[in-house]
């Protein structure tokens, strides 16, 4: 589903009300500058809200122990880092890197906590708040022009938002990297690209951004409207109450039908049995009554033999016209067909012959019934 975009420009930061300009970037990909508070009218669907580096800090902290550290720990592994008492800060940490490091935005708690309620005034909730310098998403450090200021990010690099003179400066310092900006702003002295939108870039870079609306800041689900639930639930129960009871009607309907049909079947089966009692029980009684072994099976009976003699291979097995198999065997000696013979007197041993270190011999099976 597509998503609104609001990003919260600089110039706004200091009054912090609702004539707050914003870009809004609908979710049909249109762009528009407006005020915060006139939004209402243009501003349908979910949100994501986009605020300037300008009222956020960031840091990085070393290894944490913890495989699993909590936010508690973090925030106290950052506390050397922080210009404020930790109690009134609102810390959100990134992933460790292969060395363990983590990167942080900081950001006043009483900022925040106003910051949501002004969003909330203008009916606002939204899905995620980013800060515009953690939303350029790159690999390596990044630049953005934007808003008559340079954005520094990216993976490596420092996270701020700084004025034409303090970035030339900080880029002398940094290793080569993107400098893009928007056609508008193309003059820019460092400019060494060009984007056709930052919010293109701010898209991109969400996948990897860092999300304020955490802890007591976390989005929450909808307030229940538990009266209409719960006539919605009896009205459930009385709708699924009125269908088992048509199920049970129709169950033993069925089951009347099944027993006609399943009486009709056994008769077919076995015309010659009249039907008493329990009609399962009967047909199962039917079912196991004792039957003649086929000749597979008293193949398979005499191969078991073959198998507890032992030293015994049966080369070819022709079934005979009279019942019974006839075969030709190889044994390592004259003993283990008498052993073969002694343990299945139904064998016979047609005739036999020594061939080189086995004997071959021809017999003929045929089990008693």
């Amino acid at each position: 589903m597509s998503e609104n975009w609001l990003y919260l420009l600089p110039e706004g930061v200091a009054a912090a009300d609702a004539r707050w300009p914003v870009w809004l970037r609908a979710a049909d990909g249109s762009l528009h500058k407006a005020r915060l508070e006139e939004l209402a009218p243009t501003l349908t669907g979910p949100a994501i809200v986009v605020v300037p580096m300008e009222m956020l800090g960031s840091c990085e902290i070393g290894p944490v122990p913890c495989k699993r550290p909590k936010p508690e720990t973090l925030a106290y592994a950052a506390e050397d880092y922080l210009a404020a008492p930790l109690e009134t800060l609102h810390l959100v940490f990134g992933p460790p890197d292969a060395q363990g490091h983590r990167r942080a935005l900081v950001i006043e708690r009483q900022v925040l906590a106003s910051l949501m309620a002004l969003l909330k005034s203008q009916g606002i909730d939204p899905l995620g708040i980013h800060a515009d310098a953690d939303l350029l998403g790159a690999e390596q450090p990044r630049a953005l022009w934007l808003e008559g200021r340079w954005l520094l990010g990216g993976h490596g690099g420092p996270w701020l938002a700084a004025g034409p003179q303090a970035a030339e400066v900080l880029v002398r310092q940094l290793p080569p990297m993107e400098r893009p900006a928007e056609p508008a702003d193309a003059g820019q002295t460092l400019h060494n690209q060009a984007v056709d939108s930052a919010f293109h870039t701010f898209i991109q870079g969400r996948a990897k951004a860092l999300d304020l609306r955490q802890g007591p800041f976390r989005r929450r689900s909808p307030i229940v409207p538990w009266p209409s639930l719960a006539g919605g639930a009896l009205l459930a129960f009385a709708m699924v109450c009125l269908a088992e009871h048509l199920r049970a009607e129709w169950l033993s309907e069925r089951t009347a039908q099944l027993h006609a049909e399943n009486l009709q079947t056994f008769l077919r089966w076995a015309p010659e049995q009249s039907v008493a009692g329990d009609l399962a029980t009967q047909i199962r009684a039917l079912e196991f009554r004792p039957r003649e072994k086929t000749t597979v099976e008293g193949l398979v009976s005499f191969t078991e033999q073959l198998v507890e003699t032992g030293n015994i291979t049966v080369e070819r097995a022709v079934s005979s016209p009279r019942g019974g198999w006839r075969m030709e065997v190889v044994a390592q000696g004259f003993d283990d067909l008498e052993r073969l013979r002694q343990r299945a007197p139904a064998v016979l041993m047609d005739q036999a012959r020594q061939a080189e270190q086995v004997v071959r011999a021809t017999l003929t099976f045929r089990e008693t019934r």
